[in-house]
């Protein structure tokens, strides 16, 4: 029996209006691949969106495929009209510039009331800096930050001398910060130190604390937390000896570790699966980078190997003044531009160096970061002066995008 033209066209609507049934498995796929912003908007889509997204799983794969386009954070000081500090993040690309054009520094997350001192480096995708009222966690990629109160003992203490530092603990899963506090009592030093994970907002002591004073520097990998330290003598305005700390986040205990390495300027990295410090005022001179392996933890064994730079390193660095600021997830050395001491002032509207360097095959890479104007909100001076500058100067950190909440 023929089919009426009436039928055939109600066939037509039932055609245009089918929906396209994507399975969870396909959804996932498309959505990991996708930037952090993108799928904090798209929390807002439905709630079966909303619920993949914040679940657990999803964000490991989605860091897991973002580890493959890490970016690099770059910070520096800023202010509003009232004078009140922040601490501007902003993420760039680690990947080549096209057509050798410098890449552009947007505005970023901000971060208020920073103290001028601490900033952690990028780990697992979080932040820690101190500000006036404690430390801040923060999410780079997704905005998000919380602040929480120092230990009743750390804040209230005129005398001390309080230093924080920032880890992951891979076994629980649980990002964790160490505050410790030197302080004189009766001429001898007194060492007190704090736990707080993130997720809860109460501060744990930690026990047997041997007495130092943080100097520059941390890095943390495989659960343990490290960072060089003076060691203090009884004998409290006393600091000679450099270690390197060792804190094991899931037991919580420290250990001081006698390294090798006399520069006064250091970096740590992770070097074919141990931790290495490099003295980076060795590649200034432009003939080599020296670097110190701990390749026995356990009974504290050093090896030292020497990485001669080409002759283009030179001429590639020019008369810039660059320093090692650590490894990126592509195994390369990063060094960056900093300020020369002599110098007056600190131009901001400059544009920026980073050297990228392959320990394997002797290879260079030159990026330049142009940082734009802030918000109109926001001032920062064209140019700063020197002092200000070397106590707030640029920052940067290797960084991989994450989804992690703040919260439980």
């Amino acid at each position: 029996m023929p089919r009426s033209e009436e039928s055939e066209e109600e066939d037509d609507d039932d055609d245009d209006d089918s929906t396209i049934v994507v399975h969870e498995d396909a959804l996932i796929e498309i959505q990991k691949r996708l930037p952090v912003k993108s799928l904090c908007r798209f929390k807002c889509v439905s709630r079966r969106w909303r619920s993949l997204i914040s679940s657990r799983s999803f964000i490991d794969s989605h860091f897991a495929h973002s580890e493959t386009r890490p970016k690099l954070i770059v910070s520096f000081p800023a202010r509003n009209p009232d004078g009140r500090s922040f601490l501007r993040l902003c993420l760039v690309d680690q990947s080549h510039p096209r057509n050798g054009r410098p890449q552009l520094v947007r505005r970023g997350l901000l971060v208020p009331d920073w103290s001028g001192y601490y900033c952690s480096p990028s780990v697992e995708g979080l932040v820690c800096l101190e500000v006036a009222s404690g430390v801040n966690i923060c999410n780079p990629s997704t905005g998000k930050q919380v602040t929480f109160e120092l230990p009743h003992a750390a804040a209230s203490s005129a005398h001390s001398q309080a230093t924080h530092s920032f880890g992951f603990d891979p076994v629980k899963r649980e990002h964790k910060v160490l505050s410790t506090v030197l302080r004189p009592e009766s001429g001898h030093p007194i060492m007190e130190s704090w736990v707080l994970t993130l997720g809860t907002n109460e501060w744990r002591p930690v026990e047997h604390c041997p007495p130092h004073h943080k100097k520059d520097g941390e890095f943390c990998f495989d659960g343990v937390l490290y960072y060089t330290a003076w060691n203090c003598s009884p004998v409290f305005v006393e600091c000679s000896e450099i270690y390197l700390v060792a804190f094991h986040l899931s037991t919580e205990s420290f250990r001081m570790i006698v390294t090798p390495a006399r520069a006064s300027k250091q970096a740590l990295i992770k070097f074919e699966g141990h931790l290495a410090v490099v003295d980076c005022s060795s590649a200034l001179s432009g003939a080599e980078v020296i670097m110190w392996i701990l390749e026995d933890f356990d009974r504290e064994i050093w090896k030292k190997r020497v990485f001669v730079l080409p002759p283009c390193w030179k001429k590639m660095v020019g008369d810039s003044y660059v320093s090692a600021v650590g490894m990126v997830r592509s195994g390369e050395l990063l060094f960056a531009e900093t300020q020369t001491v002599s110098a007056s002032f600190f131009d901001l509207n400059a544009f920026y160096k980073v050297f990228y360097y392959d320990l394997k095959t002797n290879g260079f890479r030159r990026s330049e970061i142009h940082i734009l104007p802030p918000p109109e909100s926001f001032e920062l001076p064209n140019r700063i002066p020197c002092m200000y500058f070397l106590l707030c100067q640029l920052r940067f950190s290797d960084h991989v995008e994450s989804l992690l909440p703040l919260g439980n």
